[in-house]
């Protein structure tokens, strides 16, 4: 038997959506398996941003309700396995080894292990482990666009979810936001009860979607007008299955409002009830790592996965709202395929000093000094955690510091902190 760590070195780093139908291939394993994904209720959620956050309100909120929660989202932080997690606990290695293997030994004739791509690999355990665990429900995210994504290998959901779409992955994807719509409106099937579009979406996206949802017949509904609003910084007022609730809310930054309609529009339409409690146990116990995520007091340090220039945007709005008259320094670190330039625009209109690295992902990383060439005022610094101390050094009581441009650079913060800490309890 093959251990968990014996597995992961296995799996191919390969990208092969779209190619000779992948999805295909993948449904043919999943009926080999005996349709793992049809013996649970499933929400499957796709979008350009905010898809985490969504997931993960509506993953808190069913488990507040008793409900045994599947979650597979990426990417994962410190740990692989966060991308499969029961009820908010990572999926065990003894489980992960155990579905690996079952789905080995039901691979259809002509396939190989070899054959299959890590994203792949995760998708099916994590859909063979909601099986086994026998969950009640699973949040399903896309990984990458929707209709060619391996999670679309799916059955019709019981709820689709398309969160706020943007450019991104363009060279995948497609460089309009129609292309990109066309490819997250890929997981609206016929079969499922309905579909729940995030608010502010780009007349053109919109389009796209409704036109998908006509043709499988799919009722669309959106959740702009979904009545929730802030009170404070911390504080939402929602109107949730007749009652006027207001409670602290897990999540901080302007933009999780959105988030918050979208999530809560899509758990109006099932079939539960939350009292009052409830409401206000799930909206204060929502978190999300790596998500406009304060991890230091003094100074004030914010970390948040904002990746596109449209998540870089919904990051400066939300700094200037939770943190007015205040200056910011920002460390940064791109993927090389991103759109850099307009991203840097967007946060030299905010930031007074610059901290620039290289993050950890070396087939795909903007090596710092490529990116200084984009922001000359930008220092360089060795890794994140010198560009950390370096700005701590110069902070005063009016600093926010601020690290965003890359999971894999938001996944290397987390990485010395949790050194940190580890060190401070020797």
């Amino acid at each position: 038997m093959l251990s968990y760590e014996a597995i992961i070195q296995q799996f191919s780093p390969a990208m092969k959506a779209g190619e000779n139908d992948r999805v295909g291939l993948l449904r043919r394993i999943l009926v080999a398996l005996g349709n793992p994904d049809q013996q649970y209720q499933v929400i499957h959620i796709a979008g350009t941003n905010g898809k985490g956050s969504t997931g993960q309100i509506i993953t808190q909120a069913l488990m507040v309700k008793g409900y045994q929660v599947g979650h597979f989202a990426s990417p994962a932080m410190l740990d692989d396995r966060e991308q499969v997690q029961i009820n908010n606990q990572l999926v065990t290695k003894k489980a992960f080894v155990k579905a690996y293997e079952t789905i080995c030994q039901k691979l259809p004739a002509g396939i190989v292990p070899s054959d299959l791509t890590v994203f792949e690999w995760w998708t099916l355990i994590a859909l063979q482990v909601f099986a086994d665990a026998k969950v009640d429900w699973a949040v399903i995210e896309v990984g990458l666009g929707g209709q060619n994504d391996a999670t679309n290998a799916i059955a019709a959901p019981e709820l689709a979810v398309i969160t706020h779409l943007a450019l991104d992955h363009t060279r995948i994807l497609g460089s309009t936001l129609t292309a990109i719509a066309k490819a997250k409106a890929g997981i609206l099937k016929a079969g499922s009860p309905a579909a729940i579009i995030a608010p502010d979406q780009a007349p053109e996206a919109l389009m796209v979607l409704k036109k998908r949802a006509t043709k499988v017949e799919l009722p669309l509904i959106s959740a702009a007008d979904f009545p929730a609003e802030w009170v404070a910084k911390n504080r939402v007022k929602v109107e949730f299955k007749g009652q006027t609730v207001i409670s602290d809310f897990g999540l901080l930054g302007e933009y999780q409002l959105a988030n918050l309609k979208t999530a809560l529009t899509a758990l109006t339409t099932l079939s539960i009830d939350w009292t009052t409690p409830e409401i206000k146990k799930f909206l204060t116990k929502v978190n999300l790592p790596g998500r406009f995520q304060l991890i230091n007091h003094q100074p004030l340090e914010i970390i948040d996965g904002a990746h596109n220039p449209d998540g870089a945007k919904r990051l400066t709005m939300a700094l200037k709202v939770q943190f007015p008259n205040r200056k910011f320094t920002f460390i940064l670190g791109f993927l090389a395929d991103k759109n850099v330039v307009q991203m840097v625009k967007t946060y030299q209109e905010l930031g007074t000093q610059f901290y620039l690295v290289t993050p950890d992902n070396p087939k795909r990383a903007l090596v710092a000094e490529k990116l200084q060439q984009v922001l000359p005022q930008g220092r360089v610094c060795q890794n994140v955690k010198t560009a950390l101390k370096e700005a701590e050094q110069v902070a005063d009581e009016e600093t926010v510091i601020v690290v965003t441009g890359s999971f894999y650079l938001i996944k290397d913060v987390l990485k010395v902190k949790r050194a940190s800490e580890c060190n401070s309890n020797l």
